[in-house]
């Protein structure tokens, strides 16, 4: 280990200096003067363990650690060569010709390369270790990235703490301004268990650096217990119990021009890190952020304002990494927080705000462009494509004025160009096509009439992958009233209306006034809902369309008795994500009673919930699984004033690209219509309670309104949908098997949707709660 550069052993005892010849240097040729002439990794044997252990307390104790080249590999030595030349043979960088460190002939190297078993330059080398990330040279960089974001470690004091366990060295680096860093380590073969005296950081949490785990609180008067696997380390940072901060309400600042900020990619990071988290479009709400680093950053727009796509990558300490396209630019003048909204803007300027493009249109406008024009754009490890489907795009996607921002609800951001034709910046970057660019184009070329065509994309090339991600799709505007959810609940407001002001004899006749639009549309809609299954499976291919030009992704397949009990291990995960994330759920002050009451009901064990499913497992039912929409709700159909159009065939935004391509059954579109139906419902008479227009003698009554509600058009709708798909093979010919599955996938949305509402919407969450334990019981909560 080198701690400023010191190589000898001068400055330990006689005593210790002779232990450690003993331990470490038996053979005379690993010695020199008063030191040891061998590198770390054959030092301890190849022990990874060993070799993680000592580099963390390297990094961890005072002073500039010294890395010497090769350690990070975990290169070995040759004490035969003399001198200090034993740890100076070629750098391996590779497993070609003398390990990438030259291409002349072996003999005129100036010093033999290592051929040693277990350290020989064709296995223990840098190219290599470069493409896992469970290499040691993987852990060096990170322990490296975690020292420079910590300047405690660089810069603050140390003070040793004296645990009874011998085995333990444990110490608190310390620095004005800076948290309490604890290091703990075993310096044991064997397991070991400690007690430290932490009462100076009563209440602290100690927080692990690697994961960002948090630990148990630090208690008053008690010693603070930790175990430590063999050779086993912690890196803690003591966060003290404050209040938590609203990120919206503290605006970071970054000094500096516009290109200064993005050149500075580290602090830009951090700016990011606070501001992504809090976006309705982040779909990590419930992960543990590591770190968020800038992959690249693409100019797109040169001129004033300037706006540059950023590909933020956001770390966790669980499951996969996360892209996002971030496209910002600079907002000069005279504004304030509060004129650009706080949910804009992600840092302050010295001369103006950084901010987040999506939310001005002349921001707006610049991405955009860059989807309509056929134009590349090069970044240093990035790059933007600009794929217009039909030419004379630009010319009609209008000017920065004629750009109409969306507030929409949803994990995208969205505008409306020029009245013609509407872009969706995808927020999330997968290396996979998306379904919202290629399932519209595929029913452009089926003919399909109720959905719009696609105009453009801006795809972008990511770091380490092979396939393009879609960052932007634009598609034709469709000239429309709103879509079904506001319709339905229009509908559902007025008819409560009429009822609180009509006697109850009366109600009736309202009651089918109204009920006959919502059955009317519901009706239309199982009709569509039909025939886009059809054009999906390409069953209503047109005659003029050549079965050349079909995608393979969208062939039906039948099922199987093995994809039918998938369904159920499906639910059953399903199940216990929502059991984790309701179990760490804190109830509400009102209504707890009923809350504990759905969590115990929803928390059964998953074997009860799955036995009314048990013939998926030994009956193979007569269905095909094909494309389908994939997150099919009221709010995805827009009513044009005599017809309906679907939009938004992204799916779920929750699920992996390449998840939503799979091939489901249709009757998984017919379980969110189904859902959203509910949720129309639900959602109209809690508005109305809410606003006192409904008197607390009449809300049992409107409840029983609303279920009868719910069910006729729920019914409606199956009916015209049962009738447009009857025949072809795309659903079980009887009502068994239809009304089975349909209700393993309305349960399966249910419980998707408390887990969604609890992340983004706790208020909302009660209704597919509710939902949900009337599937499992049978019986309504209340």
């Amino acid at each position: 280990l080198r701690n400023h550069d010191e190589l000898t052993l001068e400055m330990v005892t006689d005593e210790e200096r002779d232990l450690m010849l003993r331990a470490y240097a038996r053979d005379s040729e690993m010695r020199v003067n008063l030191g040891i002439r061998r590198r770390l990794a054959p030092l301890l044997g190849n022990d990874r363990r060993k070799v993680e252990l000592l580099n963390a307390l390297l990094f961890s104790l005072p002073g500039t650690p010294v890395l010497y080249y090769g350690d990070e590999i975990g290169m070995g030595d040759n004490v035969y060569l003399g001198d200090r030349d034993g740890v100076r043979t070629p750098m391996q960088w590779s497993a070609d010709r003398n390990a990438g460190f030259s291409t002349c002939n072996p003999h005129r190297l100036y010093l033999p390369l290592i051929t040693e078993v277990g350290y020989h330059y064709e296995s223990a080398n840098v190219e290599s270790q470069l493409q896992s990330n469970t290499s040691l040279l993987a852990w060096m960089r990170q322990l490296i990235a975690l020292r420079k974001r910590h300047p405690v470690l660089g810069r603050g004091d140390m003070r040793i703490l004296d645990p009874d366990n011998p085995h333990i060295l444990a110490f608190i680096r310390y620095m004005d301004g800076e948290q309490p860093f604890l290091c703990v380590a075993n310096l044991s073969r064997l397991a070991q268990h400690v007690e430290l005296d932490l009462r100076a950081y009563a209440d602290n949490t100690p927080v692990e650096v690697f994961g960002r785990t948090r630990f148990a609180r630090v208690r008053p008067n008690d010693p603070y217990h930790l175990t430590l696997a063999p050779h086993g380390f912690f890196w803690f940072v003591l966060e003290p119990a404050v209040a938590p901060v609203d990120a919206e309400a503290v605006t970071p600042l970054l000094p500096g021009t516009w290109t200064e900020v993005l050149r500075r990619r580290p602090a830009l990071a951090k700016a990011l890190a606070r501001w992504v988290p809090q976006r309705r479009w982040f779909s990590g709400k419930h992960r543990t952020i590591r770190d968020v680093f800038i992959d690249d950053i693409v100019p797109i727009r040169d001129t004033d304002p300037e706006v540059s796509m950023v590909v933020a990558r956001v770390c966790f300490t669980e499951g996969d990494d996360q892209r996002y396209a971030v496209p910002l630019m600079r907002a000069a003048g005279q504004l304030t927080v509060s004129q650009l909204t706080p949910q804009s803007v992600v840092a302050r300027l010295d001369d103006g705000f950084l901010i987040d493009a999506m939310s001005v249109p002349v921001g707006v406008h610049a991405v955009a462009t860059a989807a309509l024009t056929k134009r590349s754009r090069q970044g240093t490890r990035c790059a933007l494509h600009g794929m217009p489907r039909r030419s004379g795009l630009l010319r009609t996607g209008g000017e920065p004025a004629d750009v109409q921002l969306l507030d929409a609800d949803q994990s995208n951001s969205s505008a409306i160009l020029g009245g013609t034709m509407i872009a969706k910046l995808v927020r999330r970057l997968e290396a996979a096509p998306n379904p919202d660019a290629v399932i519209p184009d595929y029913l452009s070329r089926m003919e399909f009439p109720h959905a719009p065509a696609l105009l453009a994309t801006l795809d972008v090339t990511l770091p380490d992958e092979d396939q393009w991600a879609t960052a932007m799709v634009v598609h034709q505007m469709v000239a429309n009233e709103g879509d079904l959810w506001a319709w339905t609940r229009d509908e559902l407001s007025r008819e409560i209306d009429a009822r609180s002001q009509r006697p109850p004899d009366d109600a009736r006749a309202v009651t089918s006034t109204t009920a006959g639009s919502t059955l009317a549309m519901a009706g239309l809609l199982g009709r569509r809902t039909a025939e886009l299954h059809l054009a999906l499976a390409d069953v209503a291919r047109p005659a003029s369309y050549a079965r050349t030009n079909g995608d393979a992704s969208f062939t039906p397949q039948p099922f199987t008795l093995l994809w039918q009990r998938s369904l159920l291990q499906s639910l059953r995960s399903s199940l216990r994500s929502t059991q984790r994330l309701l179990k760490r759920t804190t109830a509400p002050v009102h209504d707890t009673d009923e809350f504990d009451h759905m969590v115990e009901s929803l928390c059964r064990a998953p074997d009860q919930v799955l036995l009314r499913f048990e013939p998926l497992r030994e009956e193979k039912l007569h269905a095909s699984r094909t494309r389908v929409h994939g997150d099919l709700h009221l709010g995805q159909v827009l009513w044009t004033g005599h017809d309906i159009v679907f939009i938004d065939f992204e799916g779920e935004p929750a699920r992996p690209l390449s998840e939503r391509s799979i091939r489901r059954s249709p009757l998984t579109d017919v379980a969110g219509l189904l859902r959203s139906i509910d949720y129309a419902g639900r959602n109209a008479t809690h508005t109305a309670t809410e606003r006192g227009l409904v008197a607390a003698t009449e809300a049992e009554g409107l409840e029983q309104w609303r279920r009868s509600w719910t069910a006729a058009v729920q019914e409606r709708l199956l009916v015209e949908y049962l009738a447009g798909v009857s025949g072809t093979g795309l659903v079980p010919p009887d009502r068994e098997g239809v009304d089975l599955l349909l209700e393993l996938f309305v349960l399966e949305k249910a419980l998707y949707e408390i887990r969604y509402e609890l992340g983004s919407r706790p208020d909302w969450a009660a209704w597919p709660m509710r939902a949900a334990v009337e599937l499992i019981e049978g019986v309504p909560v209340r």
